[in-house]
């Protein structure tokens, strides 16, 4: 103990220096938002309210769990095993969901474990008996560190989960500046390191018991939880800007609203949706197991392993996971996609008298293009996203104009478009067909291998989007002398598709000396000659 005291002396003393610095920017109060602002307005404002050193200060915060009376020092544990700190912790959050009198803030107590609840209410003329949930477990591990000790050791977990919780504190600031038609309820908690025992308590306790005022039995009245976004470790990712949502099938249009407020806002995160209901690495699973709809934002559900556009967290669980390892760039991001997303859907998706997305596509009867730029409309109060079938290309949404473009590739003939506009819990779609006059377009040029060796033959193979009927290939030396022009064959059983083959020999059987060499590929297409050029390198 004394040995690691004085390892971690200097870092602690830094990073609390750090803490009270920063700490400071988040107690500057936030005007009351106007209520009368459009709702694509007002989510542009709330992006820019998600600040990196806050959420720093936060995680930080979290980190030290610092006891400042009467004998300032770190805990740097949040472990539940550990009364002392997780009883400071518990403090800290409480205080933080204080920074709005418009939540009110309650604990859930169980086994020893914490769970701290912060609602912020319905609009008094409400009648909506929704709510809407985001969730972070506020409790550390260190199990993957060699002989570690929850009660004497450290576990700081500035990623897992001081991350998360991060971003549902500042959240909770943000949105509790807003009256909203549903509940909406911010959820730390504890034990999630011992078996998900918050999440667990607080499902079961969503089905409470309440008297019935006519008879002396009772009746089970189940909350109407309608998603739950929870907030788990996704901080360590210097690679990409990935955040992966994990999801079943009845929770699917959750993680669909977060892919289009992604690209709605452009806030440039790379989503990788995993929609599997055997996944069970975090407290989403207590909510699926009671049938309500989760997910939960996390940097990768199997952090212990590289997978795409992610390196192996090999701080994970360990007494190394500390702020300076996490990527705030990317906390911010997260918060940002979590923090439009639900005041989107407390907005406008649950509204009986919202008005349902409008999308028209403009199309010529005919075209020569095989990719045509197609154009249209679009007119809608809430983010939405669209895409062109069938070759599901994204549109490119311009929200000033309320136009979109996407390129599309087309067949000869006729193409039947739809273009479909998405939003969380449905779409509209619009058809037109438009008929491409067959022209000749390649498709593909091979010449391989190239470079190529004297001794080895090249073979040059044509694909184009219509039938040939010649094919030839006139090589050129570096002077433009032709040297050999060769015949091409088609293929037996598609007249789009030739081939043929050189021995790097001139017209009279000779060598062709090492260089680099001109190839003029020419096709006959409908009466109509197309040339390709391409340089060959031979080698000795």
């Amino acid at each position: 103990m004394a040995r690691m005291s004085r390892q971690l002396r200097h870092p602690i003393q830094d990073d609390i220096k750090k803490y009270i610095v920063l700490l400071s920017l988040l107690c500057i109060p936030l005007s009351v938002m106007a209520e009368n602002s459009s709702f694509s307005q007002r989510g542009d404002e709330l992006l820019t309210f998600v600040q990196s050193d806050a959420l720093e200060a936060q995680v930080i915060a979290l980190q030290e769990n610092v006891v400042p009376i009467p004998n300032f020092h770190a805990h740097r544990t949040r472990n539940a095993h550990h009364r002392e700190a997780t009883e400071n912790i518990v403090r800290y959050i409480k205080s933080q969901f204080h920074r709005s009198p418009r939540l009110r803030v309650s604990e859930q107590v169980f086994g020893g474990i914490k769970n701290i609840v912060a609602v912020l209410p319905a609009r008094a003329n409400s009648s909506s008996k929704r709510i809407f949930i985001i969730c972070a477990h506020y409790d550390t591990a260190a199990g993957r560190e060699p002989n570690w000790n929850p009660l004497a050791t450290t576990a700081p977990g500035a990623n897992n989960n001081g991350t998360g919780v991060a971003a549902m504190l500042e959240i909770a600031y943000f949105l509790s500046r807003y009256e909203y038609d549903h509940e909406l309820r911010f959820v730390a908690l504890g034990g999630e390191e011992l078996g998900f025992l918050g999440s667990r308590f607080y499902v079961r306790n969503a089905s409470a018991v309440a008297a019935n005022n006519n008879t002396d039995d009772t009746v089970q009245t189940r909350e109407r939880i309608v998603c739950v976004f929870n907030l788990d470790m996704f901080g360590f990712n210097w690679k990409s800007d990935l955040v992966e949502v994990v999801g079943n099938n009845d929770s699917s249009w959750i993680s669909r609203a977060l892919i289009i407020a992604n690209r709605w806002y452009d806030i440039g995160l790379k989503i990788r949706r995993t929609q599997d209901e055997f996944v069970d690495i975090s407290s989403h699973k207590s909510f699926w197991d009671s049938g309500y709809n989760a997910v939960t934002l996390t940097e990768s559900s199997t952090p212990w392993r590289d997978s795409q556009n992610y390196d192996a967290n090999t701080f994970y669980h360990t007494s190394a996971d500390t702020a300076d390892k996490v990527n705030f760039r990317l906390v911010r991001k997260v918060t940002q996609l979590v923090l439009v997303t639900i005041d989107s859907l407390l907005t406008d998706m649950f509204d009986p008298i919202r008005q349902i997305p409008q999308v028209t596509l403009e199309l010529p009867p005919t075209t020569k293009a095989d990719e045509l730029e197609i154009t249209g409309t679009f007119r809608s109060d809430f983010p939405i996203d669209v895409i062109v079938y069938p070759s599901q290309v994204e549109a490119v949404l311009d929200r000033e104009t309320q136009t979109w473009t996407a390129m599309v590739p087309l067949k000869p003939g006729k193409n039947d478009l739809r273009v479909i506009a998405r939003y969380p819990l449905g779409a509209v779609s619009v058809a037109q067909s438009t008929f491409l006059t067959q022209v000749f377009a390649w498709k593909e040029v091979v010449v391989f291998p190239n470079p190529v060796r004297s001794d080895t033959l090249t073979e040059f193979r044509v694909e184009a989007n219509a039938d040939m009927t010649e094919m030839r290939v006139f090589i050129y030396d570096s002077d433009g002398n032709l040297i050999k022009r060769i015949e091409g064959v088609a293929d037996r059983l598609n007249q789009k598709l030739w081939r043929t083959w050189w021995n790097q020999q001139t017209s009279y059987g000779l060598a062709v000396s090492p260089g680099v060499y001109v190839c003029h590929i020419s096709v006959v297409s409908k009466g109509e000659t197309y040339t390709y050029l391409e340089k060959l390198a031979i080698l000795r």
